[in-house]
């Protein structure tokens, strides 16, 4: 079982984080523009290395297929839970970091 988890209102739990490098991990998100909100949680199969939590960032595509990601907040072993409101995002659809990655519709979450 996955370490992270992600729900979206009205869908089922996804669980299917891939492991980018030891530090990130991606997950796809289907039919974004209908989201509004996202919880992005710990599982509780494994916690954080003391002292770690996880930085979570929404991606929304460019047309050059870099995408713009934007840091939404954290969880930690001490907040192992966070709903996330992306409808603010939706609009602005702009950010200063950068990762070209996937030009998709994701959530990254990485080790901090």
């Amino acid at each position: 079982m996955s370490i992270f988890g992600a729900i979206v209102t009205g869908r089922l739990v996804q669980t299917d984080f891939q492991n980018v490098d030891q530090t990130k991990f991606l997950i796809n998100i289907p039919d974004p523009d209908s989201i509004n909100h996202i919880v992005v949680f710990l599982t509780g199969t494994q916690p954080f290395p003391e002292g770690f939590g996880g930085s979570v960032y929404f991606c929304w595509p460019s047309p050059d297929a870099v995408g713009n990601w934007q840091l939404l907040g954290f969880i930690s072993n001490a907040k192992p839970s966070a709903i996330f409101r992306i409808s603010k995002h939706k609009k602005a659809r702009r950010c200063a970091v950068v990762v070209p990655f996937s030009p998709q519709r994701c959530f990254w979450l990485s080790l901090v």
